[in-house]
């Protein structure tokens, strides 16, 4: 389960996809926390916004192949920007589900080598942030959504080094938008939280993010990892806390369920192993 290699995005990622690797620090390590409560998302909600929220909830990839299938007829056969750009987060999202269960730390990469179909999204929802781009999409929303994809193809250095960059880019455009954008935090948070040791790691700023992000109602994601900051800090009983409310915000994250049972049982490091078939059973 790697959210937020970036976002950012972050769960049932964000599958909780990370952006381990594409979290090098390449300027943005500055940006400052809101201190009120996140700003009202002033994007339209529109009916495949709120099902892609729905699909992203369930934690299936067949809920998100219902949905790509759908709206990219609809896209296709009746062009609109805002179509497009769900269709961009959607990819996004079932790439993340895809690693859904996998265990993550600061430092490793999701994958040494991108499996087929996780490239294919990743290349189809790029394919989908041109098109939208394309209908004058120019939304901070996009901007991040775009860096979660390029982060998702590190798997090492050579590759962090073609796309850090660009993601830079993305994120410093994303950040003059929408600098309060709850989502934007996550990603801003998971650049702290898995950057390897050397290169900026730092749970207790990566956690400041992720409390700001978890204000909104919704998505469990935040409290993921807000829990395994709070580890890295020694704070165990503040990891199961956050855990807690992830899986009472969405008890469909097996992932954050499965953890959570490990953190009870005091294992030692309770995110960086896959969840196991038994362990799917006990669920």
């Amino acid at each position: 389960m790697r959210g937020i290699t970036f976002t950012l995005s972050a769960a049932c990622v964000l599958g909780i996809g990370l952006f381990a690797w594409s979290q090098l620090p390449l300027g943005m390590d500055n940006v400052s926390i809101p201190k009120s409560n996140p700003a009202p998302k002033q994007s339209v909600i529109t009916d495949a916004s709120s099902q892609l929220r729905l699909a992203r909830t369930a934690c299936t990839l067949t809920a998100l192949d219902d949905y790509i299938e759908t709206f990219t007829k609809e896209a296709v056969a009746k062009p609109q920007k805002a179509l497009w750009h769900n269709l961009a987060e959607a990819h996004l999202e079932r790439a993340l589900q895809r690693t859904h269960l996998r265990g993550m730390a600061p430092g490793k990469p999701t994958f040494e080598k991108l499996p087929p179909d996780f490239a294919n999204d990743l290349k189809l929802g790029l394919l989908a942030v041109g098109k939208a781009r394309e209908l004058g999409d120019e939304t901070g929303e996009l901007f991040r959504i775009e860096a979660g994809l390029m982060s998702q193809h590190i798997t090492g250095w050579k590759s962090a080094f073609t796309w850090n960059g660009k993601i830079s880019s993305a994120l410093k455009q994303a950040t003059s938008l929408i600098a309060e954008d709850p989502q934007l935090h996550v990603a801003l948070g998971l650049r702290k939280l898995f950057a390897p040791a050397f290169l900026g790691n730092d749970p207790k700023k990566a956690l400041e993010h992720f409390e700001f992000a978890d204000k909104t109602a919704g998505d469990e994601r935040p409290a993921v990892f807000a829990a395994m900051a709070s580890l890295l800090q020694d704070k165990r009983e503040e990891g199961v806390a956050w855990l807690e409310r992830a899986v009472h915000k969405n008890p469909n994250n097996k992932f954050a369920k499965a953890v959570l049972a490990r953190m009870r049982r005091g294992e030692d490091k309770p995110f960086a192993r896959d969840v196991t078939n038994e362990e799917l059973e006990g669920q």
